[in-house]
């Protein structure tokens, strides 16, 4: 299905790709150029709809497509996993740049585990970086009688082979990837459907031939799905099972505590405290303001965490992608945006985000000097643009001065002008990226004739 989708937007694509025309009456190629073309005036022209089309299959192709969920519980349903693919896609149109720094997360988690565990467990043969990645989908499953007790990470894996208490996993990177429903050609179809896309923008550019916005906002998702296709090229794709491992000893895993977790550990596991309300009451403790601090550390948490904390319990279901490490007693599949946390990366995994998210804003930058419908939209788009972009930077800043904050609470009032404007920030970051993709779509209505010009390859390409 995917494959015909994106074979259509080739042949839309295609459609506009400059010809020598046929020797026809000069009344008969006017009417033909007339009805074949979107206001560009000549033969050589794409319409309103060639754009869109090839714009949507792209974004398509990087939400759907390139987008690799973890495994699913062994009672979730078929129409449970279809409805958690829409949320992933979903939120990797609000925050692709979130969802690049999910891959960049797992691809090294993926190689801290493979590392570990050839250095400290394997023996032949030695596990490779799909085994990694298989690890934190919840590729393992620890399982009593054939009953599923709960998912393994990576931790509770090797404890359990350490303590005896499991076989060691005998399955081979060729038996992982038979398992996964994307493959080689797949997954080259989609890149090339993104390089097409950044090909034309590129030749487009080069022939001193306008983009649309819609266009640009595609760019930008086009780069962000190379960075994430990359990191994730070696994960498996919709694996829909997980591979058993059956306990040697009855009454044990391992933990010591395989007779209180089982298919009834949910019943069994203390109801859990909201996130804000749980989040609030650590920040109080941590701030230690309790017990008669000074007014300014009660300042710090009335202005600066109790908003913090706000905010966050809206966009956390976003966030997650950026930090979701946790694994839940007793959970039958792996939380959905899950990698393995090690301490060691987290200063490269932050400045990594950092990184692409400036790049993924700064992308919006290209249509600074565009014609728009109107001079607002065009300022709007602007001040948007640049929201996307410096949002990043300012926590770049912040970053490191929560580190240095946390090792001196003295210098605790230095959070406020850092903080308070990054909070005022959130809100518009998410304002901004609501109007720059509906803006891409509107400013259809009214672009130059040249931007309707189609490539003409023969001249850019000789010989063909």
């Amino acid at each position: 299905m995917f494959v015909l989708f994106l074979l259509l937007s080739c042949i839309r694509t295609l459609h506009g790709v400059s010809v020598s025309p046929p020797a026809t009456p000069a009344i008969e190629y006017a009417t033909l150029a007339l009805r074949d073309t979107g206001g560009g005036g000549c033969l050589h022209s794409r319409t309103g709809w060639d754009i869109s089309w090839s714009c949507i299959a792209t974004i398509f192709a990087c939400t759907w497509s390139a987008v690799h969920p973890n495994i699913p519980g062994p009672r979730d349903s078929g129409w449970t996993c279809f409805k958690r693919r829409i949320v992933m896609m979903f939120y990797a149109m609000v925050a692709p740049e979130l969802m690049a720094m999910w891959a960049m997360r797992q691809y090294s988690g993926a190689r801290k585990i493979t590392r570990d565990y050839n250095e400290h467990i394997a023996k032949v043969p030695p596990w490779t970086i799909t085994h990694g990645f298989f690890v934190q989908m919840g590729g393992f499953l620890l399982c009593k009688g054939g009953r599923p007790i709960r998912t393994l990470d990576y931790e509770g894996l090797k404890k359990l082979i350490t303590d005896k208490a499991i076989e060691i996993p005998t399955i081979t990177e060729a038996e992982i990837t038979d398992r996964s429903k994307g493959d080689f050609i797949s997954k080259g179809i989609v890149v090339l459907q993104t390089t097409w896309f950044v090909i034309q923008c590129i030749t487009r550019w080069s022939e001193k031939l306008p983009l649309t916005e819609l266009e640009v906002v595609t760019l930008a998702f086009a780069v962000l799905n190379a960075i994430t296709y990359g990191l994730w090229w070696n994960k498996p794709q919709n694996v829909g099972v997980a591979v058993c491992l059956e306990e040697k000893k009855v009454g044990t895993d391992g933990d010591g505590d395989a007779d209180t977790v089982g298919l009834e550990t949910e019943a069994t596991i203390p109801p859990k405290v909201g996130w804000l309300r749980r989040k609030l009451k650590e920040d109080f403790e941590d701030e230690d303001i309790g017990g008669g601090e000074s007014l300014t550390s009660w300042l710090s948490f009335l202005l600066v965490v109790v908003p913090w904390r706000l905010v966050g319990s809206v966009v956390r279901p976003v966030t997650k992608m950026a930090d979701d490490h946790k694994m839940p007693d007793g959970a039958l599949r792996v939380p959905m945006f899950y990698a393995q946390e090690f301490n060691d990366v987290r200063i490269v995994e932050m400045s990594a985000l950092l990184v692409i998210a400036i790049l993924f804003g700064s992308m919006h930058l290209i249509a600074w000097p565009f014609t728009f419908p109107s001079r607002t939209e065009q300022l709007l788009w602007r001040i948007s643009a640049l929201v996307i972009t410096a949002e990043p930077a300012w926590l770049a800043l912040a970053f490191p001065l929560e580190r240095f904050v946390e090792s001196d609470h003295r210098f605790m009032w230095v959070r406020w002008p850092v903080y308070i404007p990054l909070l005022l920030g959130l809100p518009l970051y998410v304002i901004a990226r609501i109007f720059l993709l509906t803006e891409a779509f509107l400013s259809l209505r009214a672009q130059p004739a040249a931007a309707y010009k189609s490539i003409e390859w023969t001249s850019v390409i000789p010989h063909l």
